[in-house]
């Protein structure tokens, strides 16, 4: 009897589908101060389907880092999963279960409501998030809203998202036990009056739980594309828990079809400090790119941003 079922497991595993792929990063950076940084990233991603239940996959992301600093001097390595997850897509229906990004908020600077993963706009590769251990459930109330839950060990959230005529709208509940705060929150985004101004705002009143006090963070900015490729966005981000506000510009261009130039200035509205990251990147075939960048900062030691390193760096990318 043992023989028909071994044919059955081998039968349902030819029918997996795998797809993969190993990618390299390489950044080498250089600090003030003659301090020399080498950081490399080898990854590897796979997932599998079965061609029967489409609707599951399973995937596998795994990074192994080395970096290397001048000044003091550390050399590390370490390997570990950057993503791992299972996940149903059904009509109707969304599971995910395990470390995966948890998608928050609509800012592309900042995003304050973000309690997994938010963007740090001072790295050289601000898409990379650390992913969460969670439990994510998304159902289709209908064709033009939805409702997701997340559940991690000390986080959570809800959200309730509605697809409008005039923007998309969110109402998020989110709590962090970590932070010991919790977060009654919003996402909004829309065009403006057919334009081609993209606008968008998120943020919410934030309850800290230990000082039994609330105060309220937000950002609200704008982005327009003009058809000879270049692109302006404006963001502005406000917190009254410090009091302080920031402003930052971005600015994109495709001079030519494997060549994009790139500048994010921002800067402290409250003690004039800024920081900018001029960015030129070559893109020598569909799998490598070649990016060349800066941050540059101004204002003293006592400044929001003046007490940071200038920094270059030399990013180069292949994709296997």
């Amino acid at each position: 009897m043992s023989f028909p079922v071994s044919m059955a497991v081998a039968a349902g595993l030819w029918a997996l589908v795998p797809q993969y792929s190993l990618e390299n990063t390489n950044i080498l950076g250089f600090a003030e101060e003659s301090r020399l940084v080498d950081y490399n990233r080898l990854r590897a991603d796979i997932t599998l389907q079965h061609e029967q239940y489409q609707a599951f996959a399973a995937r596998l992301i795994i990074d192994n880092e080395a970096a290397y600093i001048q000044q003091p001097y550390s050399l590390t390595d370490d390997t570990f999963i950057y993503r791992g997850y299972l996940e149903y897509r059904g009509e109707n229906h969304f599971w995910t279960m395990g470390r995966q990004r948890i998608p928050l908020g609509v800012g592309r600077v900042w995003n304050p409501i973000d309690i997994f993963n938010p963007i740090n706009s001072q790295s050289v590769e601000p898409q990379e998030r650390p992913g969460t251990e969670a439990l994510r459930y998304e159902y289709a109330v209908s064709r033009l809203a939805n409702f997701d839950c997340t559940l991690s060990r000390d986080k959570g959230e809800a959200r309730l998202k509605g697809y409008l005529d005039f923007a998309d709208v969110a109402l998020v509940g989110l709590y962090d036990n970590d932070a010991k705060r919790d977060i009654i929150g919003w996402e909004l985004e829309g065009e403006l009056l057919d334009t081609g101004i993209e606008l968008r705002s998120e943020g919410g009143s934030f309850h800290d739980d230990a000082a039994n006090s609330r105060h309220t963070a937000f950002i609200a900015g704008a982005e327009y594309g003009f058809a000879n490729s270049l692109t302006v966005l404006g963001e502005y981000r406000f917190s009254d828990e410090t009091q302080s506000d920031d402003l930052a510009v971005s600015l994109s261009f495709q001079p030519k079809i494997l060549w994009s130039v790139s500048c994010l200035a921002v800067q402290s509205l409250n003690d004039h400090s800024f920081f900018i990251a001029p960015a030129v990147e070559y893109s020598a075939g569909d799998e490598m790119t070649v990016s060349v960048g800066a941050f540059l900062y101004h204002g003293s030691s006592r400044d929001v941003y003046g007490g940071f390193p200038d920094y270059l760096y030399l990013r180069w990318f292949v994709h296997f």
